[in-house]
């Protein structure tokens, strides 16, 4: 009876640790694929806007989102508006009046700000919502990270001015 049910656990521990395998690398590979998909979107808009090789960094601030994150997206556009080598991104703006209120930048005094009217920045992936910091070489992406309540990617932008 004892060898029974060691026998029964034992097949139950292995049949779930194969499912449990297999979801984890189902997962993995959904993962890498959404950051390939968010790389290709990201290339495709950054070539159709044709942007200056003077700057290093884009800051892609989404107007829907997670509000706290995007609270310090706009905090960290008012900081560093004159920043030459930033180019801040605003997509999914329902209002640019209401992003002007809340940040206290004059959008059209500043060549760093690109409105994205036309959602080429737009990912179609749970990170639409989290600001987006990209690094340029070249201009191209060498670096993409999303500012989270579990990753400061601006405070990490920051400490690189």
């Amino acid at each position: 009876m004892i060898t029974l049910l060691r026998k029964t656990f034992i097949c139950k521990f292995l049949l779930g640790s194969f499912w449990g395998v297999f979801v984890c690398i189902v997962l993995a590979c959904c993962q890498q694929n959404q950051g390939k998909r968010e790389i290709e979107i990201y290339s495709k808009a950054i070539e159709h806007i044709k942007i200056d090789d003077q700057y290093q960094w884009i800051v892609i601030l989404p107007g829907l989102g997670c509000n706290g994150c995007i609270q310090e997206g706009e905090a960290f556009m008012k900081n560093h508006i004159d920043e030459a080598r930033i180019l801040f991104v605003l997509t999914k703006i329902s209002s640019l009046k209401m992003t002007q209120q809340k940040t206290g930048v004059k959008i059209d005094e500043h060549t760093n700000i690109f409105v994205d009217r036309e959602d080429l920045f737009n990912i179609p992936t749970n990170n639409a919502i989290y600001p987006c910091v990209i690094q340029l070489i070249n201009g191209k992406i060498r670096i993409l990270s999303f500012q989270k309540p579990s990753y400061p990617a601006l405070w990490m932008l920051e400490k690189q001015l």
